[in-house]
């Protein structure tokens, strides 16, 4: 077969061509250069909004992902360090191009203390419990007792705020299975609330508590539907 000279230096032309493309694959694959170390390369995880939280902790544990590519870094694994600690309620993670992840969090109310299986916890605003610690909190926080109080306790604050309620008065929460609920003030005034009607018991409470003539009262029981029961 004939082969013109023109025709021929397109050939090698085209055989060079596929080798230095050969050859490029090749030099990726062995310096990675698209992989973790050296393009988008994860430098650092930056953590805010934390006061209660072990951030100290939670930063060595994120640090294991520094030099990962961020492109590949997986949120998933972000995520499920974040979520081992339960005084985080919400957060944000926000890739930063070229090298940093910022992580916002958003942590959790504490309303309550609560004891259960003869140990304390902290009750969340979220419900969930978080074993007891000093140097969590500087607020002198009510008491809460009661089986199952944990799950039914942040419905019952919040319609006392709805209602106006005072919570700074009191001091212990008790939760009966009935779903019913006594109260004990700081003056050991103890007010029992039905287990229905709940909102105007509520309204009828704060119309009591704020009447003189009630003040030597130690108990106003409100279980017995349009009946004040007073001692």
């Amino acid at each position: 077969m004939l082969i013109m000279p023109g025709n021929k230096k397109i050939k090698i032309l085209f055989y060079i061509s596929v080798f230095i493309f050969l050859s490029t694959i090749s030099f990726f694959e062995r310096t990675n250069i698209f992989g973790k170390k050296f393009f988008f390369q994860l430098k650092e995880i930056e953590i805010s909004g934390h006061k209660k939280v072990d951030h100290v902790a939670m930063q060595r544990k994120l640090n294991s992902l520094i030099g990962q590519n961020l492109l590949l870094t997986k949120r998933r694994d972000i995520e499920e360090i974040i979520n081992e600690n339960k005084l985080i309620s919400e957060y944000t993670v926000l890739k930063q191009y070229p090298n940093k992840i910022s992580v916002k969090l958003k942590e959790v109310v504490l309303v309550a203390k609560f004891i259960k299986d003869k140990k304390w916890y902290f009750l969340a605003d979220n419900n969930n419990l978080i074993l007891y610690a000093d140097h969590l909190t500087d607020q002198n926080l009510p008491n809460v007792y009661g089986k199952d109080a944990e799950y039914y306790f942040n419905d019952f604050q919040n319609l006392l705020k709805l209602n106006n309620f005072n919570l700074n008065i009191i001091s212990s929460y008790y939760f009966f299975q009935i779903n019913r609920w006594d109260i004990v003030t700081n003056n050991q005034k103890t007010i029992k609330f039905p287990s229905k009607d709940l909102t105007e018991a509520i309204r009828v409470v704060n119309k009591l508590l704020n009447n003189k003539n009630f003040n030597n009262y130690s108990v106003i029981d409100l279980r017995i539907n349009n009946k004040i029961i007073t001692q």
